[in-house]
């Protein structure tokens, strides 16, 4: 795509940020998600031209303080590429010439306020005293059977899960807030694994220190969530409340920890691998890495190399290749625990409700909890459709667009 426009001229630019990084400038429009890095001197050059400077002024500035001159032309399609251009005639939104606060900013800035993380400390403190005092409240896989009903176990689990993770986004979404940043709740798909998400994109508008917290806050409620219900198993099994109560708890309790330990498994872009890159100083780790294992595939194969789907700064291509070796065997731990685990174990009770549903004289009960097996693994599979299509179809519609764009 290419942009015209004559050298005494002004451009509109539509509301930018603008943050420093180590290797130059990320700039960003926060209305659509759309950021780059530029050097130094050329985020200087939009600031110029947002301030109303004309482009033969801000060229002949890049020229005094480069030595060099610079191809406006090319630099104003690649920001018209960024959609950081206005339109002939567009007017500015009332949004962007004053952005309207957030829904929920106040209550995200109480909920990481230091009253409140004192709270938070007595809270995991107390759970973590009870725990030495009574080993039974220590987190342990056993806690999960806490009947002996294995259908009741997967449907109460699986409802208990739903709050547990709103709780757990939720964090995410309330320390972006407490910035002043939007963000959305969705499903998305890591590998062969559905996940819940909490979408910032406007996190890359604030400074890199100021990120953390909300990457860090959904592991801060399941520590909470945790703690909660270890202190609510230790109160409830000192009163009368039935036993299932709260071996319940500890259920839930374990299903949080679980997730806890999830986090850890950074190829699948988990909370923790957004804090390893940022730590890293890295902007797109992760697509760098896939396209330098693409690249070193087809090079082996003597085969043309591939298309790049976006463009990655030197730093994030030379992290890529120490990311590699991560990025592989955690994508080969998930096929063998795929095929050492999940794919018997799925054919194992596929045949055991197939067997239930053709054995004469089975009982209505077995029936009823073959049934509700089959729906709930019929949902879930599905969904995981569902998700990867629309994943597919949006990334598809992306790339026609940047084709047409190049064309234009």
């Amino acid at each position: 795509m290419s942009v015209t426009v004559p050298g005494g001229a002004t451009v509109r630019l539509h509301r930018l940020t603008m943050v420093a990084e180590d290797d130059g400038v990320m700039v960003g429009r926060p209305d659509t998600g759309s950021y780059a890095v530029f050097p130094a001197e050329g985020a200087q050059v939009l600031r110029l031209l947002g301030a109303g400077e004309t482009v033969a002024d801000a060229a002949a500035w890049y020229a005094r303080t480069c030595g060099e001159s610079l191809d406006m032309e090319d630099f104003l399609a690649a920001v018209d590429d960024l959609g950081f251009l206005r339109a002939a005639g567009d007017a500015p939104d009332a949004e962007e010439s004053a952005p309207a606060p957030v829904r929920w900013q106040r209550l995200g800035r109480w909920t990481f306020s230091r009253p409140a993380r004192a709270c938070y400390g007595v809270l995991v403190t107390a759970a973590l005293t009870a725990m030495v005092r009574d080993p039974a409240l220590r987190p342990s896989y056993h806690q999960l059977m806490f009947t002996s009903h294995i259908s009741l176990i997967a449907v109460t689990l699986f409802g208990a899960a739903i709050p547990c993770i709103l709780v757990h986004e939720g964090f995410h979404a309330l320390a972006g807030r407490r910035l002043g940043l939007p963000s959305t709740l969705g499903i998305g798909r890591r590998f062969y694994y559905l996940v819940a998400e909490t979408r910032m994109d406007t996190l890359l508008s604030v400074e890199r220190r100021r990120r953390y917290l909300p990457f860090l806050a959904g592991m801060l409620a399941d520590v909470l969530l945790v703690s909660a219900l270890t202190l609510a198993s230790a109160g409830l099994s000192r009163t009368s409340a039935p036993g299932w109560l709260p071996a319940l708890c500890l259920a839930v309790s374990f299903t949080c920890v679980l997730r806890l330990i999830w986090q850890f498994l950074f190829y699948l872009e988990t909370d923790l691998y957004y804090v390893a890159t940022t730590a890293l100083r890295c902007t797109d780790l992760q697509n760098a890495t896939r396209f330098h294992l693409r690249a070193l595939v087809r090079r082996r194969l003597r085969r043309p190399p591939p298309r790049a789907d976006g463009e990655w700064s030197e730093h994030d291509r030379a992290m890529a290749r120490r990311y590699a070796p991560v990025l592989v065997s955690g994508y080969a731990f998930s096929l063998a625990s795929l095929a050492w685990a999940a794919v018997p174990t799925a054919l194992t009770f596929w045949s055991t409700a197939i067997d239930r549903f053709t054995r004469a004289g089975t009982p209505a009960a077995d029936r009823f909890d073959a049934a509700f097996f089959v729906a709930l693994t019929t949902f879930e599979l599905g969904l995981l459709l569902y998700v990867t299509v629309r994943d597919r179809r949006a990334k598809s519609r992306t790339a026609t667009a940047a084709r047409r764009g190049a064309s234009a």
